[in-house]
């Protein structure tokens, strides 16, 4: 796939539960990869949710979808819109439990969290494996491919993937890691007990025993994800960006020497992915010095969060917007603000930002 040909045609199919229209950062990885594929001889085929439950949906990004391939769509089963009926609250989509909107976790989001990390092993889509895979091999059947790659989170995309490989043992198959698995920041959140811990150490392993290459996005994921037997089948790369986004010039609304100073956080914001100190500080800040300083925070923010800053004048919440529009946003920010989650795992993630 490294070599640049145009003449020579392959077809790789690709697992993703993330897919325009749906939004977000989880998105942009395998779009923007599958828009330059062709340039290198392979015809990407899509397998994708129907009906995902995603925090952001964003048409923009279909204008980057390669013309004339093909997509093919399956119902999926989400148990965050149940719990949202119930009143458990909003799904954030990045980990598949609801989060309430005033910040206090109710009896129902207590219970759906523990459910989501005991029962739903490895994460809320699990339901949608055993559909998907006989789908994709009753597809596969009739359809060549010369690759699959799936890629996580949601990790159900790999246990989708390890079927196949297994029915189909001469595809190549692929996965692709863009955060950490057994070792995810979030799991804290769903108060794992061990046999749900073991079981998802347990698909860990056999997904990686049974890939036949593993590509990660950084250093640190490969050691705890691969151990010191997997290496030589793995390949790093990194988080990318397509200049194609980035055509504009930096917006003249930018600060001069003396104007406020604008601060962006494009993204979502909740739990322990929180700046106290930060809110604080800005708000000290402003109520001390002449020259001014604004934090916009574009996209999904937790209750936690805005409990925090709801009498700070000094941060502005924008909601979600797309892709294009955000790009536009960033441009207007004379600094762009990345907050990682407070816990040991997340430092071994490399966030979509970088």
């Amino acid at each position: 796939m490294s070599t640049k040909d145009s003449n020579t045609h392959h077809k790789v199919l690709i697992i993703t539960y993330y897919w325009p229209p749906s939004g977000g950062a989880g998105v942009q990885r395998w779009l923007k990869f599958s828009k330059y594929l062709k340039e290198f001889g392979w015809e990407p085929v899509i397998y994708t949710p129907e009906n995902p439950d995603v925090p952001i949906v964003d048409d923009s990004l279909m204008q980057d979808v390669p013309d004339g391939i093909t997509v093919l769509k399956l119902p999926i089963f989400e148990p965050s819109r149940v719990v949202n009926i119930l009143g458990g609250g909003k799904s954030t989509g990045r980990t598949g439990a609801a989060k309430s909107v005033e910040g206090k976790k109710s009896f129902i989001e207590e219970i759906s969290r523990w459910i989501r990390g005991n029962i739903f092993v490895p994460d809320a889509r699990v339901a949608w494996v055993r559909p998907s895979s006989r789908f994709l091999k009753s597809w596969l059947r009739e359809n060549h491919v010369d690759a699959i790659i799936s890629t996580g989170p949601p990790h159900s995309m790999h246990l989708i993937g390890l079927r196949v490989k297994k029915a189909f043992p001469n595809i190549k198959w692929i996965t692709d890691f863009r955060d950490p698995w057994s070792d995810m920041d979030y799991l804290d959140e769903f108060k794992m007990g061990s046999r749900a811990i073991k079981k998802l150490v347990q698909m860990e392993k056999e997904v990686i025993r049974f890939s036949d290459h593993v590509i990660i996005n950084s250093p640190s994921v490969a050691k705890t994800l691969l151990g010191s037997d997997n290496h030589s089948k793995s390949t790093l790369i990194p988080n990318g960006w397509d200049e194609d986004d980035f055509k504009l010039k930096s917006s003249s609304d930018n600060s001069d020497s003396m104007g406020t100073f604008k601060l962006g956080h494009f993204g979502s914001l909740y739990g322990s992915r929180n700046a106290p100190g930060l809110w604080k500080a800005v708000e000290r800040w402003n109520n001390t010095e002449e020259r001014k300083v604004k934090i916009s925070l574009v996209g999904t923010v937790g209750g936690e969060i805005k409990n925090d800053i709801q009498d700070n004048i000094s941060i502005e919440l924008v909601g979600g917007m797309g892709h294009a529009e955000a790009v536009k946003e960033m441009m207007k920010c004379d600094g762009l603000l990345l907050v990682q989650n407070d816990t040991d795992p997340a430092r071994k993630c490399t966030p979509g930002k970088l």
